[in-house]
């Protein structure tokens, strides 16, 4: 508390339901690929176990990725093995950390009453889908609740909106089909609406981000992005895609990632890019995406979840209230979760 008896960023944090929309694990990418990449983004914070992730937080999802960038590095397995790899890598280590796989939020309340972190599983990139849409009912099984539909490059689903070549600079990147989403794109989105797993277009491009919002019978995310009025950076979203997520009840999440002169500064360029967002779309339609682990670079001000503190300090300072930080925080992450349960519970 402060002398004036106002919670502090300390004190709302520990207060608030914390959701981290998107991390990884350390170790996504095997060696020696994963010893490389560190070599090449010298900027990156560094590697976070889950271990280390409860101080302040509540629940994350963690994220295998199933494009061809990474389940390449797993040679001779299939992307779908590769993802399944991927996947028992994260339960593993959520065990030896005394995390909790969850997949309801009926689970990550009850996680948060033992003073666990909740862990939902991700897939970003369904590369590892192929064709079959059947797929997306094993992974449902498995416990992922949050798909990624594009990552680093144009998949069967979809088209991305900054191929990995581009990240590295003016590379070449040449496109291998048409930019929207597909027929089987369409039916993938309808499968995870029924089943109940959150659809998520971060990375997608606009044209497929679109599509999904008119598909989609259940609210969307993209887990960490940015307002493209801030900066022209394609990963991030203009004011009509933020509308149209919004338009579906779903949140885009405040990403601290900084590469060169592209992404976000400081603490106070991230807070600029959420007032914008919440000046377009409410706060309410604002959540937490760090990328944890797999982000290259980041911004001055945040190496970790420990940092999430000065996140929240800032966003009081810059006139958000109580209530609307900590729906950021988290608040906002779980209504969406909980509604997209509804919306699949209430399906034939």
């Amino acid at each position: 508390m402060t002398a004036e008896g106002h919670v502090d960023g300390r004190g709302l944090l520990d207060q608030s339901y914390v959701v981290d929309l998107h991390i990884h694990v350390p170790s996504f990418v095997p060696q020696p690929f994963r010893a490389a990449w560190r070599a090449l983004t010298p900027g990156a914070p560094p590697p976070v176990g889950l271990g280390a992730i409860g101080e302040g937080v509540n629940a994350v999802v963690v994220t295998a990725v199933g494009d061809p960038v990474v389940t390449r590095c797993y040679r001779p397995r299939s992307r779908w093995r590769a993802v399944d790899e991927q996947l028992s890598q994260i339960e593993r280590q959520a065990a030896a950390a005394g995390a909790v796989l969850v997949r309801s939020v009926a689970e990550l309340t009850s996680a948060r009453d033992r003073h666990r972190l909740a862990v939902l599983l991700g897939v970003e990139g369904a590369d590892a889908l192929g064709s079959d849409v059947d797929r997306v009912d094993a992974w449902y099984e498995r416990g992922v609740r949050l798909v990624t539909l594009v990552h680093l490059g144009d998949n069967l689903l979809g088209s991305t909106c900054l191929p990995w070549q581009r990240y590295l600079g003016p590379l070449p990147a040449r496109r291998f089909r048409a930019p929207g989403l597909s027929e089987l794109g369409t039916r993938v989105v309808a499968r995870m609406n029924r089943l109940g797993v959150l659809v998520d277009v971060a990375h997608a491009d606009s044209d497929t981000l679109l599509a999904v919002v008119e598909s989609t019978a259940a609210p969307i995310v993209s887990s960490h992005t940015g307002a493209r009025a801030r900066q022209d950076f394609p990963r991030y979203l203009t004011d009509d895609e933020l509308r149209a997520i919004a338009g579906t009840g779903g949140v885009v999440g405040l990403w601290p990632y900084r590469r060169g002169r592209t992404g976000v500064r400081d603490l106070a360029d991230l807070v600029a890019h959420a007032r914008h967002i919440a000046d377009v779309i409410g706060p309410a339609h604002l959540a937490l995406g760090t990328d944890l682990n797999g982000i290259p670079g980041a911004m001055a001000g945040f190496r970790g979840p420990r940092d999430l503190v000065g996140v929240t300090s800032a966003l009081l300072d810059a006139g958000f209230e109580h209530p609307e930080v900590a729906g950021i925080l988290g608040g906002n992450a779980r209504r969406v979760l909980t509604r997209v349960e509804e919306c699949a519970s209430a399906r034939p």
